[in-house]
């Protein structure tokens, strides 16, 4: 956490920053949002790696019913997951 004084001497950064050079400053801060983007779609990726798995092993065990439920839920998870990344957005 921060002190009052460290927030104000980081905010005054960034001021001079943004006032220096601005395409750097909007640089930097395009910089920051894909992380989270990443996040976001490795999480999806996991979803859709651990619903086929079960899928496969449902099927494995004689449950297909089980087995579409998996595969239709991995299936989501891909639509949800290309949605995240960028340039897949109208």
């Amino acid at each position: 956490m921060l002190s009052d004084h460290e927030r104000e001497t980081l905010c005054e950064i960034e001021r001079r920053l943004r006032d220096e050079d601005p395409r750097l400053a909007q640089a930097l801060e395009n910089a920051e949002q894909p992380h989270v983007r990443d996040r976001r779609g490795l999480g999806w990726s996991a979803v859709i790696i651990a619903a086929g798995l079960l899928g496969a092993l449902m099927l494995t065990l004689g449950q297909p019913a089980a087995a579409l439920v998996f595969a239709l839920t991995a299936g989501w998870a891909w639509g949800r997951q290309r949605q995240i990344w960028p340039g897949n957005r109208p």
